[in-house]
């Protein structure tokens, strides 16, 4: 399950505690890359970063996952929304 992540930071007590909201968008390989930038593109308009990407390996099959946080709780669950409204398989913020 994917949700807030927090980070306590008491050996910097000058820097706040981050709290991001993570959703996965997942396709079906081969990896494809105008997809996965559009799917990006999506995400950044509504303030949201890629965090992370995750393809099959040569000679293996699975899917392609890309990890996205965004820092705002109804942000993240407005983007997750519309990207399952256009078609793609999001889990999170909180799924």
């Amino acid at each position: 399950m994917l949700g807030a992540r927090g980070i306590d930071a008491p050996f910097f007590p000058d820097r706040r505690s981050v709290t991001t909201y993570m959703f996965e968008v997942y396709y079906k390989a081969p990896p494809n890359p105008a997809k996965g930038a559009a799917v990006t593109d999506r995400v950044f308009s509504l303030g949201g970063r890629l965090d992370y990407r995750e393809e099959p390996g040569k000679n293996q099959s699975g899917g392609v996952c890309l990890t996205y946080e965004v820092d705002d709780y109804d942000l993240a669950t407005k983007a997750a929304l519309l990207l399952r409204e256009s078609g793609e398989y999001v889990e999170g913020p909180l799924d």
